[in-house]
């Protein structure tokens, strides 16, 4: 093999980090096979046919269907790096259960910080709450999310 086509997210059949820990999970859904591109610079912020999580002002969190990553790496300016195996990511729909996990301003989204226990960036969604963490704490963050969300039951 003469490139490194092997770490493409598209050269390859994508299996989610979360899909094991996530199994049977109700209230929870896996984020981790969107494409996530992290954008650096001026038109960090600039509107894109995509979700744009503002980070800082110069800093963003571009997400997208995993076949739309090329097109916006390419139309995407500053410094654009491809995060998508880096991140995983989870939907939850209670506010309670987010109250429990985080001491973040629920009111103040999108905003990093802690999410159980891990640094995780925040955003609001139509069903609830998205949650980006690095995909190396994915089965502890899940298994901590799981066992909180039983204690509300």
């Amino acid at each position: 093999m003469s490139e490194l086509a092997f770490i493409s997210l598209g050269a390859a059949p994508a299996a989610s980090p979360l899909a094991r820990a996530l199994a049977g999970a109700a209230g929870l859904r896996d984020l981790s096979l969107l494409g996530k591109l992290e954008v650096r610079g001026p038109a960090a912020g600039r509107t894109v046919d995509a979700e744009v999580i503002a980070i800082t002002p110069g800093r963003a969190l571009v997400v997208c269907e995993p076949d739309d990553i090329a097109a916006l790496r390419e139309s995407l300016s500053g410094v654009v790096i491809d995060v998508t195996s880096a991140l995983a990511g989870i939907e939850l729909e209670s506010p309670e259960l987010m109250r429990r996990l985080t001491d973040l301003d629920l009111t103040a989204l999108p905003v990093a910080g802690r999410f159980a226990g891990v640094p995780a960036l925040v955003s609001p969604c139509d069903a609830g709450f998205r949650v980006f963490f690095p995909q190396e704490f994915g089965h502890s963050v899940v298994a901590i999310v799981r066992d909180v969300q039983d204690g509300l039951r």
